[in-house]
């Protein structure tokens, strides 16, 4: 498949200014829905519409600027911006608070995102040049998002299923048992591991038949023939997959070498 499979058939229509301001009625519905049931969130609703409204101008022009000098050093500089973002992202959204911890998140999406994004420009999709914003930042871009979000669920599960009062016993139980530390980690890394991916797969499982996804729903609406998307979004899903896997994996064997001393016990300041 090369850069020119995405066969231009139609005219994407245009959001006019009206139509956009008349989309964000649409929040009016769970602000409804918050104030009926009392639920407070309608200040998070109106800091998160606001925060998405700057952020996408800002990635709008940024975009601009990458698409128009498409250099290489440009393109890698900002990969490595998302990428250490999304490290920040994990541990804010965990509240996971372990020495270096974010230089080894760093570096876990860095191995899987960047490895799973290169084989798929190199092997798959084969822009030309090989760095071409067009095709390296939007496929980077969701491959770490999906990264991030299960090395979030897989860092926070794993923590806290070691850290608890009813991990901490199992933990000990296995030592004393004769286990290695490596055999009472297998547990929670199972659980953790279970916990990230389980939503990746099943949005694999029920890809086209419950929900047009993100990728191929843009590729149609900017006039892509629906079999080059739909070719697209089976590459992208595989490789989120992918990298999501290893992402997790790495955050838990990572996450494990900071909690636990060389007896396999939970040191006291990561509890």
């Amino acid at each position: 498949m090369t850069s020119e499979t995405p066969l231009q058939t139609t005219q994407m229509l245009q959001i006019a200014p009206l139509g956009m301001a008349i989309a964000f009625l649409l929040l009016l519905v769970p602000l409804f829905i918050f104030l009926k049931t009392g639920v407070r969130l309608k200040k998070q609703l109106g800091v998160a519409a606001l925060r998405m409204c700057m952020q996408l101008a800002m990635l709008g022009l940024v975009l601009e600027f990458l698409f128009d000098i498409n250099h290489w050093a440009l393109n890698t500089g900002w990969l490595l911006v998302m990428l250490a973002a999304a490290a920040h992202s994990v541990l804010a959204r965990t509240g996971v608070r372990l020495p270096g911890l974010w230089g080894w998140l760093l570096l876990a999406l860095s191995v899987a995102a960047v490895s799973v994004l290169v084989f798929c420009l190199l092997l798959v999709v084969r822009p030309a040049p090989l760095h071409d914003a067009q095709y390296m930042i939007p496929l980077g871009g969701m491959i770490l998002g999906n990264s991030m979000n299960s090395t979030t669920l897989a860092l926070e599960r794993f923590h806290s299923g070691l850290s608890s009062p009813d991990g901490r016993r199992r933990l000990e139980t296995w030592l004393c048992m004769g286990a290695s530390p490596e055999q009472a980690r297998q547990p929670f890394l199972r659980e953790a591991l279970r916990a990230a991916l389980l939503p990746t797969l099943n949005a694999v499982a029920t890809l086209g038949l419950v929900h047009i996804p993100g990728m191929m729903t843009g590729q149609i609406l900017g006039g892509s023939s629906p079999s080059a998307a739909l070719l697209y979004q089976a590459m992208i899903m595989f490789a989120i997959l992918s990298s999501a896997a290893l992402s997790s994996i790495l955050t838990i064997h990572f996450t494990g070498r900071i909690c636990m001393d060389q007896h396999g016990l939970l040191r006291e300041r990561t509890a």
